[in-house]
Formats: C-alpha cells, structure tokens, sequence
C-alpha cells in the first residue's frame, strides 16, 4: 500500500510504496518503519526535498564520507605514533609499544578508544 507525503511549502510529494526496486542492484526491497518515520518527520517539517536530496547524494556519491572517516583515521593514527615515539611525558600514556606503519584501514575501534583515553575522551 502506497503512502502520500507532501511539502507545500516546497511544492514537494512523495508516493512510498511499501517495497521498491534498488535501481542499482535490481531487487525488490521493502521500505522500513525508520524510513517512513523520517519521511513523516521531514514532510511535516517541510524539509522533505532536503531528505531525498541528501539520500540522493550519499547513494550516488558514497565515497565523500568514507573519505571523512579515512581522514579522522589517519590522524588518530598519527597521534597514536606520537604518543608511541615519547613525544608526551610517557607517566601519562598507558599504549603499548608498536612500531608499525598503519593505513587509516588498520585503525581499529580499541585503538581509537585507547587514543581518546589518552586526551581525556
């Protein structure tokens, strides 16, 4: 069963059925109670054209935030060789000692969370 979503304001309507056709891959999917739940909250707010524009651009263009998180990475990466190379007062940082070079891939979440104890997060 279809749904009609409208923003007036922005002269914006949506139909949602309850199952659509990924473009990408072809497979019928069904559409989540979150989904409906967002386009209500965003039709009723009249920002619904900025809901589908900004889905939109992270399905066409995925890699823009991938890309942010390998940045954040990075850097945790390099602040975690400045704490291994005693660089800060070494009582303070409880890290074990590693020396090896890692890609913003091989950061991995306890990693991060050691970093943040560190500084106080």
């Amino acid at each position: 069963m279809s749904k009609l979503y409208t923003d007036y304001s922005n002269q914006t309507a949506l139909t949602v059925p309850s199952h659509f056709i990924d473009v990408k891959s072809g497979e019928s999917v069904g559409v989540s109670a979150e989904i409906f739940k967002q386009i209500e909250y965003h039709a009723e707010n009249q920002t619904l054209n900025h809901l589908l524009l900004s889905a939109l651009t992270e399905y066409f263009h995925p890699v823009k935030k991938r890309q942010l998180n390998d940045d954040i990475l990075i850097e945790l990466s390099e602040i975690k060789q400045m704490l291994q190379g005693h660089q800060i007062n070494s009582t303070y940082v409880s890290i074990p000692k590693k020396k090896v070079q890692l890609k913003s891939t091989d950061v991995d979440l306890k990693e991060v969370d050691d970093i943040l104890d560190v500084f106080g997060g």
